[in-house]
């Protein structure tokens, strides 16, 4: 099985091309370009390297939150498009649960940090067990002390980019260069998920906020 996986939640713009679990072609960009103006080229240069084209392409992976608004809807409507051009499946990948495929098989509990803005952060509590990421605090929204005392509750190692702006420094903080959001991830756990029949058509596939854009909020004001 061809996947073709994206990943445009955060800071990181990333495009990866798998064969069931084996990673042919990856890109991983962490610099200022807004992905809008990236992702297609990243995709397109992927494809290349591999000697691929979007029609050989079996199942579409995206990263559907929580993180960035922006980078979310780009994420999406990227993988919508795909699937509506080739009418091939996709699926839509928890940003926090990909992330943490950074330590497979790390017997640790995990917590990633993501910036959800007025100092809260997306963040959740996993661990793998038997080669499977099982979820002890689901995905959710916090303050920062709210997550400090989750995080003394389970002595986890700590990833994500949210790092990079709040001070988390008392508890265990994983290596830079495994900290950050990355396309083989989302495609990888995307793989198992298919395995279990968790595929959708992009009909259905839809961003994960978790909270409401500053645009909506200010709307209901």
């Amino acid at each position: 099985m061809k996947i073709l996986a994206i990943e445009t939640s955060g800071k990181v713009a990333s495009a990866a091309l798998l064969e069931d679990l084996k990673v042919i072609s990856e890109i991983v960009l962490n610099t200022k370009l807004v992905h809008s103006v990236m992702l297609i080229d990243l995709i397109d240069q992927v494809l290349k390297n591999a000697s691929s084209k979007i029609e050989d392409i079996d199942l579409f992976a995206v990263s559907i939150g929580p993180g960035s608004f922006t980078g979310l809807r780009i994420g999406v409507s990227t993988i919508k498009g795909f699937c509506y051009a080739t009418s091939k499946p996709c699926v839509g990948v928890d940003t926090l649960k990909a992330l943490c495929y950074n330590f497979w098989a790390c017997s640790d509990f995990l917590m990633p940090i993501l910036d959800a803005k007025s100092q809260k952060v997306f963040t959740g509590i996993f661990r793998f067990e038997e080669g499977k990421l099982k979820t002890y605090h689901p995905t959710s929204i916090l303050d920062i002390e709210e997550a400090k005392e989750l995080a003394k509750k389970y002595d986890p190692v700590l990833l994500g980019e949210g790092l990079d702006i709040y001070d988390f420094s008392e508890f265990r903080i994983s290596p830079k260069f495994l900290q950050y959001q990355k396309a083989s991830n989302v495609g990888i756990l995307a793989f198992e998920l298919a395995q279990e029949g968790k595929i959708c058509s992009h009909f259905d596939l839809i961003p994960v906020y978790l909270k409401k854009s500053y645009a909506e909020r200010d709307h209901d004001t």
